[in-house]
């Protein structure tokens, strides 16, 4: 790990054991994000995602569902029964290219036509049919079942990347509702103190100690530090208007942030990203939009599965064994010399239909394997480039702190030379200034590095 940011954690270490942890009303991170997983609307509708799997486990298992059937149909004209057909079926439908079914069947009339002559108790048969060409390996129902699995990871997926997505967000919100918090503390300290110094220069000018012009210079100064505050309290007014948005009631309300609410420390803060972001490195095949294109690859490669089996000739064959139950009582007889026997057979000529489906279908594929590649390609770029920012900016803010620290010794050396009368007011506030563009420039630091880290957590979020 680089230098420089070792050194950047100590010190960050270093300030924060000297800060209480969570005042009464600090609004911190982790029950700012809390909340958010709690009753944030899109969060909710993401959740529902799991229905979504549950569903779609529910439809695969759908398509082995037995099946129960019956036909009645009777002609009754002029006092004579023409005829009485009524025949049943339980259909047992199974992940093999093999189709059960048991039926009875009952029929009478006048004029019944004969290949529907049955005894007069009925029939009872059992029917096995089978798929040897077309269907044998895959069939409907097995691209049925596996689709709707795939349907169902889908959801989850879509899920992990609507949540990662509301909670970079809500951090990138709350980071810069922090800063804009700091800017306007370390403003209204400043505004504070040149208030006290432009009276004590008033005292010292109505007392013949300093020139009137001295007075002149401290309300310009006092001027520009009232603007510096207004601006930072617009700023912070807008940073919090954003974070409310994130915030909701268990009754689905939104709700808005209480001015006497706080953000943590920004140097807790970051100290709690650090944590997100150092614990396990990422496995970027996992990033949700990798397997978002994954999945759909899948789906496709599925779905040309089936069609391949569309290509092959259709030849089913269906045996029906039958069971008598007698002519005139009830007398259950079985022979295998009684039975039903069919073939079919199917097959296009041209089969434009499924070779133009297979054709779409691959490019499809190949369409979604150049964006996979593409896409890791990026996030294995921004991965490392984010790694090097983080050091890089880890490196700009122990500099920004010595700057802090070298700011603080010239502007108390400054005071201590204008309480001797060794210095002027214009010196003084030259320092005070530049000691609070230091302050503010550590702030912007402190943001910088958060919000790379929030980059670093958001590739690190949705691994699945």
């Amino acid at each position: 790990m680089n230098r420089f940011f070792l050194i950047a954690l100590i010190l960050i270490s270093y300030f924060t054991l000297s800060i209480d942890a969570y005042a009464n009303d600090t609004l911190n991170l982790q029950a700012y994000l809390e909340v958010i997983m709690d009753n944030h609307p899109l969060v909710k509708k993401a959740e529902l995602n799991d229905e979504l799997t549950a569903a779609y486990a529910l439809k695969g298992r759908g398509a082995l569902d037995p099946k129960l059937s019956s036909d009645y149909n009777t002609k009754y004209f002029s006092d004579t029964d023409y005829y009485t057909v009524w025949q049943s079926e339980a259909k047992i439908p199974t992940s093999l290219p093999i189709d059960f079914a048991i039926g009875y069947e009952r029929n009478n009339g006048v004029f019944l036509n004969n290949e529907n002559g049955v005894p007069t108790n009925g029939l009872v048969y059992g029917t096995i049919n089978l798929s040897v060409l077309r269907g044998l390996l895959f069939d409907e129902q097995r691209y049925t079942i596996q689709q709707a699995e795939l349907s169902g990871i889908k959801s989850q997926i879509e899920k992990d990347i609507v949540l990662r997505e509301i909670l970079y967000q809500a951090i990138s919100a709350y980071i810069q509702w922090t800063k804009a918090q700091n800017d306007f503390n370390i403003n209204e300290n400043y505004l504070q103190l040149v208030i006290e110094r432009h009276l004590n220069v008033v005292q010292l000018f109505e007392s013949g100690d300093i020139p009137a012009i001295d007075t002149i210079e401290s309300r310009l100064n006092l001027n520009s530090a009232e603007k510096l505050l207004l601006l930072s309290k617009d700023k912070q007014i807008k940073a919090t208007q954003k974070i409310s948005l994130f915030i909701w009631n268990e009754d689905g309300y939104p709700l808005a942030l209480n001015a006497a609410i706080y953000p943590m420390n920004i140097e807790l803060l970051i100290q709690e990203l650090l944590e997100l972001t150092l614990s396990n490195n990422p496995v970027l095949e996992n990033d949700p939009l990798i397997r978002k294109l994954e999945n759909e690859i899948s789906s496709l490669e599925l779905m040309n599965r089936l069609e391949k089996e569309n290509l092959k000739p259709q030849l089913d064959l269906k045996y029906n064994t039958i069971l008598n139950l007698g002519k005139d009582k009830f007398e259950p007889s079985f022979t295998f010399n009684d039975y039903k026997y069919g073939v079919s057979f199917l097959y296009p000529l041209l089969n434009r239909k499924t070779k133009s489906e297979l054709r779409l279908n691959d490019a499809l594929i190949q369409q979604n394997a150049y964006d996979r590649t593409q896409y890791l390609g990026t996030l294995n770029s921004k991965y490392d480039s984010y790694l090097s920012r983080r050091d890089i900016q880890s490196e700009l803010l122990v500099i920004s702190q010595e700057k802090v620290a070298n700011s603080r010794s010239l502007y108390e050396a400054e005071q201590l030379k204008f309480s001797l009368g060794e210095s002027s007011i214009f010196l003084l506030n030259s320092r005070e200034r530049k000691l609070l563009e230091s302050r503010i420039e550590l702030i912007k630091n402190y943001e910088a590095l958060g919000n790379i880290l929030n980059d670093l957590y958001y590739i690190k979020m949705g691994q699945g």
